[in-house]
């Protein structure tokens, strides 16, 4: 009798521990990622980095996540001096530019724009988040000035007006869900 006793309790621990395992299994354990589409627009005004070219200057705005691993480029204007953009080309060695706005050395400082459709170079929507907005401008044969400004991508929208850094003013980030 007490061997039937014996068997039966194994036999409910037994049932038992294989419900409980296959509910664990069951149960999501990470939420699904979030990806709101928006558009991000950016506005800055650039100055002399005192380099030998002033005032003809060559920059590059991209976006990076918040652990600075390159997104997506939104505006790079030089050609021959590109190597100088030593930021933007360590984060992107291979000058990938898709979608981006693109031109020669720019002849004087002064406003620059650049649009995000909250897209990776792939055109795949990437996940909500904090991500940089970055920034490089020389004007010499060597590395400029460089700054990123954090914003948050999501459903809500983020406008922001950072304080200047040498070489970028009257800067303005604003993110749109849509």
């Amino acid at each position: 009798m007490e061997m039937k006793t014996n068997y039966r309790l194994l036999l409910i621990i037994l049932i038992t521990s294989l419900v409980a395992v296959q509910s664990y299994a069951l149960t999501p354990t990470a939420k699904a990622t979030k990806k709101t589409t928006g558009g991000l627009s950016v506005s800055v005004t650039t100055s002399t980095a005192g380099g030998n070219y002033t005032p003809r200057n060559i920059a590059a705005i991209w976006i990076e996540d918040n652990a600075g691993i390159y997104v997506k480029t939104l505006l790079v204007n030089a050609k021959k001096q590109m190597r100088f953009l030593t930021n933007w080309l360590t984060k992107n060695p291979n000058a990938e530019v898709v979608d981006a706005s693109t031109g020669a050395t720019i002849n004087d400082y002064g406003p620059l724009t650049g649009t995000w459709n909250g897209t990776d170079v792939a055109g795949n929507v990437v996940a909500d988040g904090t991500y940089r907005v970055c920034m490089e401008m020389s004007d010499s044969n060597g590395t400029g000035n460089y700054a990123y400004f954090t914003f948050t991508k999501g459903a809500a929208a983020d406008k922001q007006t950072p304080a200047n850094k040498p070489s970028f003013s009257d800067i303005s980030i604003t993110w749109t869900p849509k």
